[in-house]
């Protein structure tokens, strides 16, 4: 009861206290137009790479807290309100396209690295408090295998495991090419929640023993790929009619600030299914 209490509590803190002020920051970040900007995309890409970091630090912090005292999943969770906020306050690719009349894909394939190395930091921050986190008696935990629980917040990779996050950015990136159907805030990134599940579920069924940072590195990867993507198939002169149009492939629709909310958010939920998928086969 204590520790869903204090769970709870950090869920809160992240959604009321810790997120705004980290969507605040991201609201300093201006496009061309006036419009709300992204960490690049932006008037002022120094601004905008400030806050990105200032975010990134806070979202680490709360999570780095919630895994030391309830474990890795509730630290991630705790992580991803605030990255939410972050995304919700920065512009759509469909914004960021109509504020710069074409197609900023090579600005956005830099904040897609930028955002992919705040992501695995925030994983490997929570990851490395959560091994510090002692469960308490009576603490819900899903069940699973332990040596899956054991491995979630390891940092050690093997060959099979690599394998596997590759497997993951194929299923990652065709599940968010099929459900990111508009550029509205909310449906890139519950494509990103639901891609980062998928992403979980197939590293760890290709390989038990693959971190959690595993998952939230294809992820990563995918938060490059799109904008990438973009750069070689949608011309810049034609992007605006395209987004207008609603006519961008599905995976270049999720900004890579949409790919780290959702992720963050997701894998929890995929490392729980996954688990309890091995702890029944093993029954």
């Amino acid at each position: 009861m204590i520790d869903a209490t204090v769970r709870w509590t950090l869920y809160i803190v992240s959604l009321i206290v810790v997120g705004p002020i980290a969507g605040l920051l991201m609201g300093l970040t201006d496009g061309p137009d006036g419009s709300a900007g992204t960490a690049v995309v932006s008037t002022s890409p120094v601004v905008g790479v400030i806050s990105l970091l200032l975010g990134t630090i806070l979202a680490a912090g709360i999570g780095a807290l919630a895994a030391w005292r309830c474990g890795l999943r509730p630290g991630l969770t705790c992580a991803g309100i605030v990255v939410c906020w972050m995304a919700g306050m920065s512009a759509s690719t469909l914004s960021a396209v109509s504020a710069t009349g074409d197609g900023p894909w090579g600005a956005f394939v830099v904040e897609g690295v930028l955002v992919a190395a705040c992501l695995v930091g925030i994983g490997v921050v929570v990851a490395l408090a959560a091994q510090r986190h002692a469960p308490q008696p009576g603490e819900h935990v899903t069940p699973q295998s332990a040596e899956s629980m054991e491995a979630e917040h390891s940092l050690k990779f093997s060959g099979r495991a690599a394998a596997g996050v590759v497997i993951a950015v194929a299923a990652g990136g065709t599940a968010a090419w099929m459900l990111a159907v508009t550029d509205l805030k909310g449906q890139t990134i519950a494509a990103a929640a639901i891609a980062a599940i998928a992403i979980a579920v197939v590293v760890k069924l290709v390989d038990l023993k693959t971190p959690a940072l595993g998952a939230l590195a294809a992820a990563a990867l995918l938060a490059i790929v799109g904008p990438a993507y973009a750069m070689a198939t949608v011309p810049t002169d034609t992007a605006l009619a395209a987004a207008y149009a609603q006519a961008l492939p599905g995976i270049v629709r999720l900004t890579p600030l949409d790919w780290a909310a959702g992720t963050l958010l997701g894998t929890p939920i995929g490392l729980a299914w996954a688990a309890s998928i091995v702890k029944r086969a093993e029954s």
